[in-house]
C-alpha cells in the first residue's frame, strides 16, 4: 500500500470535521515521507503505525462530543446538500425534457378535482409532520430519491417553523405529455402562521407523487 492509499484509508475513518481531518491527513503524510526519507521502507512506517483502522482510532478517541456532534452534523448537511441537489436536477430534467403543456381540464387521464384534492391531502400530512405518510403516496423513482427521514430533515432546515396551516392558495394545474407519458403538476401558495410556503407537485398517471418542490 502506497503512503498516500493509506492516508486515504484513515481519513475515511475518522469522525471529525472535513478541516480537522483535512489537517490530520497532512500530517501523517509527512510524517510517513519523512520517515522514508530517513531511510524507512514505506512498508515498515506503514506497519510500525498499523492498520487504518488502529490508526484513525487512536485520533477518534481524543475528539471530544462537541467535534464528534459537529462532524455528525456535517455529514448530514453534506447528505441533505446532494439530496437537493438531485431533486432539483431531476425537476430540471423534467422541467426541459416536457415539450407539451396543456390545460387539465382537457386531459384524458387526469381529473382535475381528484388532482387538487390529492394536492392538498400531500401537503396536509407535510404540514403536519406525517412524512410517512407523504413517502407511501410517491412512485417508485421518487423512493430512491427521497424518504421520511430526508424530508423530515429537509424540513427542519428552513429558516424558522411553518406553524399552524391556515389556508390555500389558487391552485394552477396542468398536465404535460412526453411520448406516451402523462404527468399531472400543481403549483399552489399555502399560508401558515408563521411563513407563506409554494409547493410544486407532480403526479404520474397513477396519482403516484413523481415530484415535491418546496420553497
Amino acid at each position: 500500500m502506497t503512503a498516500e492509499r493509506y492516508v486515504k484509508e484513515v481519513g475515511k475513518l475518522l469522525k471529525c470535521r472535513a478541516s480537522k481531518k483535512k489537517g490530520i491527513k497532512s500530517r501523517l503524510l509527512v510524517e510517513i515521507r519523512s520517515a522514508v526519507a530517513g531511510g524507512e521502507d514505506t512498508e515498515d512506517v506503514l506497519k510500525r503505525m498499523g492498520i487504518p483502522w488502529d490508526c484513525a482510532n487512536r485520533y477518534n478517541d481524543q475528539f471530544d462530543k462537541a467535534e464528534r456532534k459537529a462532524a455528525k452534523r456535517e455529514r448530514a448537511l453534506k447528505i441533505c446538500g446532494i439530496v437537493l441537489i438531485v431533486i432539483a436536477v431531476l425537476a430540471a430534467v423534467v422541467y426541459w425534457k416536457l415539450p407539451k403543456w396543456s390545460d387539465i381540464s382537457e386531459s384524458t387521464i387526469f381529473s382535475e378535482e381528484q388532482v387538487k384534492a390529492e394536492t392538498e391531502e400531500i401537503i396536509r400530512y407535510y404540514s403536519d409532520d406525517d412524512f410517512q405518510a407523504v413517502t407511501a403516496r410517491m412512485n417508485d423513482d421518487m423512493r430512491q430519491v427521497l424518504n421520511a427521514a430526508t424530508l423530515q430533515y429537509a424540513k427542519s432546515q428552513m429558516k424558522e417553523d411553518f406553524g399552524e396551516l391556515l389556508a390555500f392558495g389558487n391552485m394552477y394545474v396542468s398536465e404535460a405529455v412526453q411520448g406516451a407519458v402523462h404527468y399531472a403538476m400543481v403549483q399552489v401558495s399555502v399560508s401558515y402562521s408563521n411563513m407563506s410556503v409554494t409547493y410544486t407537485i407532480t403526479f404520474d398517471a397513477d396519482m403516484k407523487l413523481a415530484g415535491f418542490y418546496v420553497k
